[in-house]
């Protein structure tokens, strides 16, 4: 019954090959992925330079290199799952066809058909349609499955280019930014051409609390300047350090008012102004009194005298007592 099926040609060259062309693509993958690795992380050719998150860059080959290999196994199991079914209905669809052939001879000869052949007639279409619902919803998991792959190769970010750094920049990055480059930071670059300023604020804006102070400086500024207000402009009167050191520890009041050194009246009416019609600007303004209250508090324990009143000289400075003092933070 079978005979006919045995000399069925294959319906695709990939019938019966699916382990050996997925071996071959897991291992051309493989070797593709660490001659790159290799270069990449330069253990080709120029010694590798220490690298920062290259944990999280090993990390991401791995998973460059396992994903795409799960999904040439998956669908070469789906693939050899389908074919298996195929087979398996084939010999189904034969055995239903004797069965049927059978019946029409015995109705023929008027010898009337057993109970127990309609019985598995019946039983094999049952199985037929099954397989056919399964042959289905195979093809629909693996159509899904190279859907999945090619969508993942498409949104993949390609691995970041290796930036050349300043050796100096490098060793500074796995220590504390010291005081003389967090002050110049803070009262950010004079112009394009202030190099050191745009080191330190480089260097600052590693440090997660630092990096928050500045930006949330540089927004309130844009803002102030949008009011044709400049700290430049300002001239505070610089309170002694004492009183910083009061007002850094939580006082409030009129105890600390020196602290808060700049009277700009026109300034002062002109934030008040906006921040009654602009939501933005007066939670910019709130943001960033509560980040240099919080830097301040740090700032002010390993300061000298000297430092803390270059601090309230920064552009970052002037803007905290303008507005500290708009608020009313200072009696």
């Amino acid at each position: 019954m079978l005979g006919p099926l045995e000399k069925v040609t294959p319906r695709s060259v990939f019938e019966g090959r699916e382990i050996i062309i997925a071996t071959i693509l897991s291992i051309v993958w493989t070797i593709l992925l660490a001659g790159y690795g290799a270069g990449y992380f330069g253990l080709l050719g120029d010694i590798a330079e220490p690298r920062d998150a290259a944990f999280l860059e090993i990390i991401f080959f791995l998973i460059v290199l396992v994903l795409p290999l799960a999904f040439v196994w998956l669908g070469s199991a789906l693939i050899r799952r389908s074919f298996q079914i195929q087979d398996e209905s084939r010999r189904l669809e034969w055995e239903l066809r004797d069965l049927r052939a059978g019946g029409t001879t015995q109705s023929q000869s008027g010898v009337s058909q057993p109970r127990i052949k309609d019985s598995r007639v019946e039983t094999l279409q049952q199985r037929v349609t099954d397989l056919t619902n399964q042959i289905k919803q195979m093809e629909t998991a693996i159509t899904s499955v190279r859907q999945m792959q090619a969508a993942m190769q498409m949104q993949a970010p390609p691995p970041v280019a290796k930036e050349p750094t300043p050796s100096s920049d490098a060793r500074a990055a796995d220590k504390s930014i010291d005081l003389p480059d967090l002050l110049r930071a803070l009262n950010f670059p004079r112009d394009e051409k202030d190099a050191e300023g745009f080191r330190a604020l480089r260097l600052a804006k590693r440090d997660e609390d630092t990096g928050s102070l500045l930006r949330a400086a540089e927004d309130i500024l844009n803002l102030l300047a949008q009011e044709g207000i400049y700290m430049d402009d300002l001239h505070p009167e610089t309170a002694p350090a004492y009183d910083w050191r009061v007002f850094a520890q939580g006082t409030r009041g009129e105890g600390v008012s020196a602290v808060g050194g700049i009277n700009a009246p026109e300034a002062m009416e002109r934030i008040m102004a906006r921040e009654k019609t602009d939501q933005i600007f007066r939670d910019s303004s709130l943001y960033f009194l509560r980040r240099f209250d919080i830097m301040l508090k740090s700032f002010v324990e390993g300061a000298s005298d000297a430092e803390i009143q270059l601090l309230a000289d920064t552009r970052t400075g002037r803007a905290f007592m303008l507005l500290g003092r708009t608020a009313g933070m200072f009696g």
